[in-house]
């Protein structure tokens, strides 16, 4: 097989030929590294080496693209490289970077946790429940989750700010508040509690 031209394209990219047809197109690091040159003759399994090389570079690019713009999960990343490259690249691409330090599910797993306990305001069930959503091992959220103390009367305050005015005005109000503090994860006595003061707060408001 002979590379019969190499044609450069934009930015870094590099159109090649092979035996007069077109064969695919390379960045000009996979060029150099297989020493790809005009009317050299090549090997089948060296181009092949060079697809999956540029399959594998393109993979890593994509990953630290997304990973520039926001926090992912191993898991996360894995299948949205899955969705342009193959399962085994993606795979491959994904362990480097955790052994690079560039993706840390245990790190992930702790943000996620807080962001949903204390600026969501979920409960513990609801929390593992969405990291588990992200891929997240379910022992890992488990721990992560645990680890986060909520602020202190977190569940009242949220009762009190958003569900104050459904208890106020709405006869069955209490009942239909505590399921929607079930449906964050929080247990049903505690959402019995919360709600229970709220609407005693709410009494004595109404006493003066």
């Amino acid at each position: 097989m002979i590379i019969t031209k190499l044609e450069k394209m934009q930015g870094s990219r590099w159109k090649v030929e092979v035996d007069g047809e077109y064969w695919n197109i390379l960045d000009a690091e996979i060029i150099v590294q297989f020493h790809l040159k005009q009317g050299v003759s090549v090997e089948e399994e060296t181009l092949e080496k060079a697809l999956s090389a540029a399959e594998y570079r393109r993979a890593r690019e994509r990953a630290l693209y997304l990973l520039d713009r926001k926090d992912y999960g191993s898991w996360e990343i894995e299948r949205k490289l899955s969705q342009n490259v193959s399962p085994e690249t993606a795979r491959r691409v994904v362990e480097r970077l955790q052994e690079l330090g560039l993706i840390n599910d245990e790190e992930y797993a702790r943000k996620l946790a807080r962001h949903y306990i204390l600026q969501k305001k979920q409960g513990p069930r609801r929390a593992v429940l969405e990291l588990r959503k992200r891929g997240i091992d379910a022992s890992l959220a488990a721990e992560a989750v645990d680890q986060v103390e909520p602020e202190e009367d977190q569940l009242l305050e949220l009762c009190r700010r958003k569900y104050a005015r459904k208890l106020e005005t709405d006869e069955k109000g209490r009942e239909k508040v505590i399921a929607a503090l079930m449906r964050l994860g929080h247990g049903y006595y505690d959402a019995c509690g919360a709600v229970d003061t709220v609407l005693a707060e709410l009494d004595e408001q109404d006493e003066e």
